[in-house]
């Protein structure tokens, strides 16, 4: 199975990563203009700030991680059991003009994330320095 999200996610490798880490967030979009009917999802999240999105995106998303107003990630969740049945997922929509990408995390979460308590994967796709997450 890790082979397969692996493959699924070997794509993911060729986005062009920022030559220099994003220091400062003021140059990132406001949330309020890439997804104006977005709604708040969850409370900040330490290092990734508040979740926001559009209703009729979830539960994958694209989810926006919004510190002051500022998309710092987007993020997208892919169900355990669709990986396994070898699902795609082409043409991800993240919403905006990409800013430049600073890193990407993918993650595990044997429980889920409520509302959806199944196990998934989240990808995290990062628009600003760690040093600069970690000071939220």
């Amino acid at each position: 199975m890790k082979r397969l999200f692996i493959a699924g996610l070997s794509a993911i490798t060729i986005l062009p990563l920022a030559a220099n880490a994003t220091d400062d967030i003021s140059s990132l979009p406001l949330v309020s203009e890439v997804a104006p009917g977005a709604i708040q999802i969850s409370p900040h999240v330490p290092h990734m700030g508040e979740h926001w999105a559009v209703p009729a995106n979830l539960p994958g998303g694209p989810i926006y991680c919004v510190i002051e107003g500022r998309v710092v990630c987007v993020e997208y969740m892919f169900d355990q059991a669709d990986l396994a049945e070898g699902m795609s997922w082409t043409r991800l929509d993240t919403g905006i003009e990409t800013p430049p990408i600073t890193h990407i995390d993918v993650e595990f979460m044997p429980d889920g994330i409520e509302p959806h308590p199944v196990p998934l994967y989240q990808l995290h796709i990062y628009f600003a320095d760690r040093a600069v997450l970690e000071g939220h």
